[in-house]
């Protein structure tokens, strides 16, 4: 007896699929991952980079009240909203805004300021908090805490001399200082006037493209108005009050991904670009509409394939379950282990199946610089962060550990969260401090199997 079959769908990959899965030049993928929305970034076929999409508070601004001082830490605790208490280091407090009484240059219970969250809470740690508050756009940052003007250090010195000038004949700077007077940083004068802390301002790298006045002009009053908006607003509004939302945390992840892309990937020829792309049919829309308002020329993609994943296309479980792993295996049969505990990191190197022949010295060295390549990437990716130490192969040659320090100083410099290599100590091991923002990748994927 015969019977009709219905034939399967091929899964043959197609020509599209196959320039999706090409990784030479970098991809950041918006996908759903083990239950998670993540942004990963994959560059040559290895993961680099993964942020669970939590809503955070990161970047928002609050008007707080002071619950308690800390002073023998030189601190105090700020509550932002009903029972949500945060940690406000007062150096980070040196020139607040205080709605609730004039400021005086103390810092007393009960006042009520604004503050701007700088890192959400992880494990037993609260919150942080800035009373520095700071806004910005693509090309110019204002801030509280002092009144100087900076430039980025990738602008030439002959273009902070325009900017210097052309800002010195506008009177917004006079010797090297922010002109503390709201009128000069509104478009049009008004007659109600606000107090100003201390306010800084930041020109970035960007501000090179303005050539034209009008266009710098709007750029720079459009964020120094929103600054004055803010100041005014909280005057009139009650405390716990939210006075800017946390930017959605996918403009974060998509604003550094545009930042690493070199200059010449950003062209219109996209067949060999960096790309977005995303299975998110929503997300898809807000990501082109974000694209378009900050004129950033990297191609977004939507992917939509019944009989291939996203995430089966890049392989994403299995890279995942590798940088969730306690051991990181090296090209050279070495490998890493990593340990975390609430106090530090451990990373030991082990050289494993390398044979390391006659001349060990030079096998060992060969070993520890690609264990350090591994180290630097293993930091971003897992988002370690902390005091880390790192037990390399251990190498009689002072020459050869000076080399090592050069090379591990080289390789986190290119990170994007502040990181520093220390020394290493008499007994051979590499102190690494690494700034603490969001919580480690196992702690977020965990968190999801404990919920």
């Amino acid at each position: 007896m015969s019977r009709n079959i219905e034939a399967k769908a091929s899964v043959t990959i197609s020509e599209e699929e196959r320039h999706f899965r090409n990784t030479t030049a970098g991809k950041l993928l918006f996908t759903v991952c083990r239950s998670r929305q993540c942004a990963l970034v994959i560059e040559e076929e290895r993961l680099v980079d993964v942020t669970v999409l939590n809503p955070g508070k990161v970047g928002g601004i609050y008007i707080g009240k002071v619950k308690n001082m800390a002073r023998n830490i030189d601190a105090c605790f700020v509550e932002i909203a009903k029972g949500e208490i945060c940690f406000l280091p007062l150096k980070n407090a040196t020139s607040p805004f205080l709605v609730n009484r004039v400021y005086d240059g103390r810092i007393l219970e009960g006042d009520e300021l604004l503050v701007q969250v700088v890192r959400d809470a992880q494990k037993s740690k609260r919150a942080s908090v800035t009373a520095h508050i700071s806004l910005a756009n693509e090309y110019f940052v204002l801030s509280f805490g002092s009144a100087k003007v900076g430039y980025s250090t990738k602008l030439s010195p002959k273009a902070k001399e325009v900017f210097r000038r052309k800002f010195t004949e506008m009177s917004i700077i006079q010797n090297g200082s922010l002109v503390q007077d709201v009128n000069v940083l509104l478009p049009v004068a008004e007659t109600e006037s606000i107090p100003l802390p201390s306010v800084g301002l930041v020109i970035r790298t960007r501000a090179e493209e303005l050539t034209a006045e009008e266009e710098l002009w709007n750029n720079f009053f459009t964020v120094s108005s929103q600054f004055i908006r803010l100041l005014r607003t909280a005057m009139h509004r009650s405390c716990f009050s939210c006075l800017r939302k946390a930017p959605a945390e996918f403009e974060t992840v998509l604003e550094q991904f545009v930042k690493d892309t070199p200059e010449e990937d950003s062209s219109s020829d996209i067949s060999c670009s960096r790309e977005i792309v995303t299975d998110q049919e929503n997300l898809y829309e807000q990501l082109l509409e974000y694209c378009a308002l900050h004129k950033y020329r990297l191609p977004v993609r939507f992917y939509r394939d019944s009989m291939l994943s996203l995430s089966t296309l890049y392989s994403l479980e299995s890279k995942l379950e590798s940088a969730l792993a306690r051991r990181v295996w090296l090209k050279s049969g070495g490998s890493l282990i990593i340990e975390s505990t609430e106090a530090l990191t451990a990373i030991d190197v082990n050289s494993g199946k390398y044979e390391a022949g006659t001349n060990a010295a030079n096998a060992y060295q060969k070993i520890n610089l690609e264990a350090a390549e591994e180290v630097a990437r293993q930091l971003r990716l897992r988002n370690l962060s902390g005091i880390i130490i790192v037990d390399f192969i251990n190498m009689q040659s002072a020459k050869d550990n000076r080399e090592l320090l050069h090379y591990m100083r080289e390789l986190v410099s290119r990170d994007k969260i502040p990181t520093k290599v220390v020394d290493i100590t008499a007994l051979g091991l590499v102190e690494i401090t690494r700034q603490k923002i969001n919580r480690p990748l196992k702690e977020q994927f965990l968190e999801q199997a404990v919920e």
